[in-house]
């Protein structure tokens, strides 16, 4: 769920075997307006939320001690404490990581943690070597400085933003929710609403952890996607603002 703050609508995205058609989508909506008070919106939207799968092609691989195959997710911004550069990804990604290089080269990485519970849904790894403060943005693989960062509560539903994913590369969309609520328990639990969600179609597996920007400026970290008929209706990521404590976006000034 989400609220359109154009039209002040709360609007519900329902998996479609869970409404009885037409009929039954008024009666929910009906229901819904007076309890919440506010316009209600029911809509058979998405068919399934879910973390975007960690497999396919990507720079940034590893394995779970319980399956055998590889998994890949994308690496999202350098981050600092004040001491060490470390470069973060999604918490649902596997905790043990190699970076993988242009030329192919797999350059290990040092989990340093992991926050994947509410709203935030990142983890940070030390890098065996210098880290600039820039992120692969488009592609052509060229690498962009971060300069700023933008908070979820300066992001206003109809912003652009873009994002790179190592299954779908650069694209980018219309912010449609900056406080959406991912259906069932991915946040450890029931989701709060706060995730910022963007319209698709451009996510897939393997897009986990990677950057959302516009230009030079950090928006935040790709989480998962509510998908419908099999295609991306839109994808959901962290604010750059919920990183954990201690540890805030390095940029050039």
């Amino acid at each position: 769920m989400g609220l359109d703050p154009l039209t002040g609508t709360l609007l519900i995205l329902a998996r479609p075997g869970d409404i009885d058609g037409d009929t039954g989508r008024e009666a929910i909506a009906a229901r819904l307006t007076a309890i919440a008070g506010v316009p209600v919106e029911v809509r058979t939207w998405s068919e399934m939320d879910a973390n975007l799968a960690v497999e396919g092609g990507g720079r940034v691989v590893g394995s779970d001690a319980e399956e055998a195959r590889r998994f890949v997710c994308t690496s999202g911004f350098v981050v600092t404490d004040g001491t060490l550069s470390a470069l973060t990804t999604a918490a649902h990604c596997p905790d043990t990581l190699n970076f993988i290089d242009h030329d192919g080269t797999a350059i290990p990485l040092t989990l340093l943690g992991a926050w994947g519970a509410h709203r935030q849904d990142v983890q940070i790894h030390a890098v065996p070597m210098p880290l600039a403060a820039a992120f692969q943005s488009d592609v052509e693989d060229r690498a962009r400085a971060v300069t700023s960062w933008r908070n979820r509560a300066s992001t206003r539903v109809g912003d652009i933003v873009c994002h790179r994913g190592q299954r779908t590369g650069y694209s980018c969309a219309l912010v449609r929710f900056v406080d959406f609520a991912p259906a069932g328990d991915l946040c450890a639990g029931p989701c709060p609403a706060t995730w910022v969600a963007v319209d698709g179609p451009k996510c897939r597996g393997g897009d986990s952890g990677g950057p959302v920007f516009l230009g030079n400026v950090a928006f935040g970290l790709v989480k998962g996607d509510s998908t419908s008929r099999g295609t991306c209706a839109l994808y959901y990521y962290m604010s750059i603002d919920y990183l954990p404590p201690g540890w805030t976006l390095s940029y050039t000034r």
